[in-house]
């Protein structure tokens, strides 16, 4: 069975690349981090203007810490050149709290 955390935010005008971040609690972000990169311009919003981004493959009943950041600003050039922002505050997630459909389970934070 697989598990997957869907993660939606609403992107802000002045930034168009985000890197979302997850690992397992409590590991170090240096060394267990796992992330990818969702362009703003190139992804569908949902109905109330947000982007909604999987985080799949994830081990059932284990907690995750999540947490966004921007990596470029909208006019900065190609490959990002601008400075990336500090990370969102972490979210944690316990995979195991929610389990409520016979499907794969799914955490959505909105």
């Amino acid at each position: 069975m697989s598990t997957i955390i869907t993660v939606a935010f609403t992107p802000l005008t002045s930034h168009d690349i985000y890197e979302l971040q997850w690992k397992e609690y409590p590991q170090k972000w240096e060394i267990d981090g796992k992330s990818k990169t969702i362009n703003a311009k190139e992804v569908s919003k949902n109905r109330n203007n947000k982007i909604q981004a999987n985080i799949e493959d994830l081990n059932p009943g284990t907690t995750y810490t999540v947490r966004l950041r921007v990596l470029r600003v909208v006019g900065s050039g190609v490959g990002g050149s601008a400075t990336p922002g500090k990370p969102s505050p972490e979210l944690i997630i316990d995979t195991e709290a929610v389990s409520c459909t016979p499907k794969a389970s799914q955490c959505i934070i909105l």
